[in-house]
């Protein structure tokens, strides 16, 4: 009989959290799909949070039938979510800490280094790629990361860069004249390729640059020895915070999942705690 897990995944980084509420049909290994998103909301790393608003996307159901769970790169976060915890009756969130739990081989070179959000995103793409498929991963946020899974469903590293906002501050903190270009300004409008006066002249080296350079790793990575016997190319997926300025201009190489992360985090809690 088919039935369904209802989820709430919280994924803490420096400056804010995001929430999300996902649906999964179960059995998993019969319905290979990754969970639904129904709801989603950040909010500041010091609050105030959107507990009301959460409660109100679960709703009325037995709360005590559903999961929660939380992940990222600030341990203070973390706990602070998990000691104030309001929502009673749902069961305080599982804390995904110990990467060795992932459904996931590591082949780097330090796997206990690897930033977890990149293995979340490995274990995600597992589940859309297909048999014999590799997998390229573009996360745009704070800083950009474009990482590779093995046609075996390994994760075996990739490439870092700076993403817009830390580009657009480091220029403005290194230098003496430049002004800082806040990321919301690139959203507003796709920015002009030929800056006429030092602004536009930032925005375009940091959109186009930064289009420029994820363009660049894609390529190399597709034609890596690691995918030469392979018969299809590696599927590429495009996710983070500023996926949604770049989709566009990538449509023709990526499939857009803005919060794979967060469904990798879903499927991770879900092995933990044994559903299948």
């Amino acid at each position: 009989m088919k039935h369904s897990l209802k989820q709430l995944a919280i994924d803490v980084g420096n400056s804010r959290i995001k929430f999300v509420t996902l649906q999964t049909d179960l059995p998993v290994t019969e319905y290979k799909q990754l969970p639904r998103v129904e709801h989603s909301v950040s909010a500041p790393i010091d609050g105030p949070f959107p507990w009301d608003q959460i409660q109100d996307w679960l709703g009325h159901q037995d709360l005590e039938r559903c999961q929660s769970v939380v992940a990222g790169s600030n341990p203070r976060g973390i706990k602070k979510i998990v000691s104030d915890w309001p929502l009673s009756p749902l069961p305080s969130p599982i804390e995904v800490l110990n990467t060795a739990d992932f459904p996931l081989d590591i082949d780097v070179d330090e796997p206990r280094k690897v930033g977890i959000d990149r293995l979340l995103n490995a274990v995600a793409a597992n589940t859309l790629r297909n048999t014999d498929q590799g997998a390229i991963i573009v996360d745009t946020g704070t800083a950009t990361t474009v990482d590779v899974v093995s046609t075996e469903g390994h994760f075996v590293g990739g490439a870092i860069l700076p993403g817009f906002e830390l580009s657009a501050k480091s220029l403005h903190d290194y230098t003496a004249l430049l002004p800082l270009i806040p990321v919301a300004d690139l959203r507003q409008e796709e920015p002009v390729v030929l800056g006429k006066h030092t602004i536009n002249a930032i925005r375009s080296g940091l959109f186009w640059g930064q289009l420029g350079a994820i363009r660049e790793l894609i390529g190399q990575f597709q034609n890596h020895s690691l995918f030469k016997t392979s018969s299809v190319l590696p599927l590429v997926l495009l996710t983070g915070g500023g996926s949604s300025l770049l989709a566009s201009h990538l449509d023709d190489l990526v499939r857009f999942e803005p919060l794979l992360t967060l469904q990798g985090l879903a499927i991770v809690a879900q092995k933990i705690s044994g559903i299948r």
